[in-house]
């Protein structure tokens, strides 16, 4: 079946919570000054509900032949550009998971009535600069991270 991207719903989010609880390596990529502390489905569901009030965003899942693989998700930086973050769990990084989620997340941040978007990435993340560079050459590079924009066509 292969990947496909779901809103995210309440159903999803027990097995979230375990990904992002149990994926040491992905937690140390998300934050790496953070301790790591067990969460629940419910408390990934909040958390996410709260940040899209606050950003004005959405969030969905990445699946994978139907199982829950990762996040990604977009927030109204301003009136025509977006936002856009995701993440995938650890153990299958480097197998085009995410240039392949990235890829089909576009039209729906297009369809949100946006004409760019942008991400902040840190410099260590070389895999995520690469999809992004795929995209656009306009890249602003700073000490620790990277802002491309991509012009959605």
């Amino acid at each position: 079946m292969g990947i496909t991207i779901e809103k995210l719903d309440i159903d999803y989010c027990r097995d979230m919570a375990e990904l992002l609880n149990s994926d040491q390596k992905l937690h140390f990529t998300l934050a790496p000054n953070k301790p790591h502390t067990r969460i629940s489905g419910k408390e990934y569901y909040d958390v996410c509900k709260a940040w899209e009030l606050r950003k004005n965003g959405s969030n969905f899942v990445i699946l994978l032949d139907e199982k829950p693989i990762g996040s990604i998700s977009y927030h109204n930086k301003d009136k025509l550009i977006a936002g856009c973050g995701y993440w995938i769990k650890s153990s299958i990084w480097g197998r085009g998971y995410g240039k392949e989620a990235f890829s089909m997340f576009l039209p729906f941040i297009k369809n949100a009535g946006f004409e760019y978007v942008t991400a902040s990435i840190l410099k260590d993340n070389i895999a995520s600069w690469k999809i992004w560079a795929n995209y656009t050459k306009d890249i602003n590079k700073d000490v620790d991270r990277y802002t491309p924009i991509i012009k959605l066509i």
